[in-house]
């Protein structure tokens, strides 16, 4: 059985109380993070290692945006921050939207070499000049062009055979406080909000595959965060919008999703309001009492992870290297 809940472990290899956890009915995958990695060979059997726990396979997911948000760094390509990508956008539209699309194969591609399932990208956030957690993760400040620039994008991934992530829904580009360390309200009108729904939409129309939440408060939609809203999640996202992808909550360690209670309140609010999988980082020592209060059975989501497993055998090396001298030359043209 795969559960809903997607954790860190601490070190470049598994311990065995790693291992413990992981095969915990509710664990269904694991984020890895910088201190995960060494170098190539170190990674590919760290990754084996976590798949051979489970059948079905648990699934491995990173945030492998490009700029200051890439977790493996040595022999990978460095890929662009999205902002980059956007200032070729603004100097040639084609070659903009090319850029994206080489990014995300590249991207993809790399990891899935790995073993790596998928990285949560791209940030389909807008920039308002006001987030500096999300600052140059965004593509823009126009929505019309994160649209064009994460369509895009996902398309590059697709002809990888990973499966998109767009993050952080309903948007989290008009607000100053950084979810990590505080709580976010964005009190504006929600005719301003669906601006930044835009790209969503658009994604949601070419078939988006996973959709992962923002922490943050819309007072003019509801007083809950989004992460813990059925307004937000079932009411506007599933029936007003017809999204049928999967949610990933972000992480509910995150000083944003403390006030909601315990973990394990955390958690089943989470589900409740329509997340599929929980994003649960960093856990402390208790994560083995928290596993243990959860029903076993709670929830099965074996069939759903199938969704996010990537296609294999669309690419070589070669389309890989051919790519990175593409999308270098278009860097180089800035």
């Amino acid at each position: 059985m795969l559960g809903p809940i997607i954790i860190s472990v601490p070190n470049t290899e598994l311990s065995e109380k790693d291992r413990k956890v992981l095969e915990h009915p509710m664990i269904g995958g694991v984020i890895l993070f910088s201190e995960n990695f060494i170098n190539k060979e170190q990674l590919s059997v760290l990754v084996h290692s976590i798949k051979k726990i489970k059948d079905p396979e648990l699934l491995v997911f990173v945030d492998q945006e490009g700029g200051r948000i890439q977790r493996f760094r040595k022999d990978f390509f460095h890929l662009p921050s999205h902002q980059e990508l956007g200032r070729i956008y603004d100097l040639d539209i084609n070659d903009g939207i090319r850029s994206a699309e080489l990014t995300g194969f590249i991207m993809a591609a790399e990891l899935i070499a790995h073993g790596i399932d998928s990285s949560f990208s791209p940030v389909v956030d807008i920039n308002h000049g006001l987030s500096k957690v999300i600052s140059d993760r965004s593509f823009h400040s126009d929505p019309s062009v994160v649209s064009q620039m994460a369509e895009s994008y996902v398309k590059g991934m697709s002809s990888a055979g990973m499966k998109a992530v767009a993050k952080h829904f309903p948007g989290h580009g008009a607000v100053i406080a950084d979810s990590h360390t505080e709580q976010p309200i964005d009190t504006r009108p929600i005719d301003e909000i669906e601006k930044d729904i835009k790209p969503y939409l658009d994604l949601i129309k070419s078939g988006l595959p996973g959709i992962m939440t923002a922490h943050i408060i819309y007072p003019s939609i509801d007083d809950l965060i989004t992460t813990f809203s059925t307004k937000w999640l079932k009411e506007i996202l599933r029936e007003k919008y017809s999204y049928d992808g999967l949610i990933f909550s972000d992480d509910l360690t995150m000083q944003s999703a403390v006030e909601i209670g315990s973990m394990q309140k955390r958690i089943n609010q989470a589900l409740h309001a329509g997340c599929d999988f929980i994003l649960w980082c960093h856990p402390d020592e208790s994560i083995d009492s928290v596993l243990s209060e959860l029903p076993i059975d709670m929830i099965d989501q074996s069939k759903s992870y199938q969704k996010v497993r990537p296609s294999k055998d669309l690419f070589d090396q070669n389309m890989i290297e051919n790519g990175i001298q593409e999308l270098n030359a278009l860097l180089n043209r800035k």
